[in-house]
């Protein structure tokens, strides 16, 4: 298992663009991908889950990926959040 965690840097916070770009991302691997904000946890493949989590600018989010492509997975995520505002560069 691995993961990643990072505060959320778009003023928008995680808004249905994001959250369909995420989901798209994470569709590609076979690994189990999810987002957690506080004690809630979705599924990173659906959208509408991500939507769900309300998460805003500045709360913290935990992105964790299981299973055999979970490396991988776990870079273009962080290259993603990256890309479109979500977390500041590394």
């Amino acid at each position: 298992m691995r993961q990643f965690e990072f505060v959320i840097q778009d003023a928008l916070g995680i808004h249905a663009r994001s959250a369909g770009d995420m989901a798209a991302a994470a569709k590609k691997f076979t690994s189990l991908i999810t987002i957690k904000k506080e004690d809630i946890e979705a599924d990173l493949k659906n959208p509408l889950a991500i939507m769900r989590l309300a998460a805003r600018q500045e709360e913290r989010v935990i992105i964790t990926a299981a299973g055999e492509d979970e490396y991988q997975a776990i870079e273009q995520l962080i290259e993603l959040a990256e890309r479109i505002g979500l977390s500041p560069s590394r």
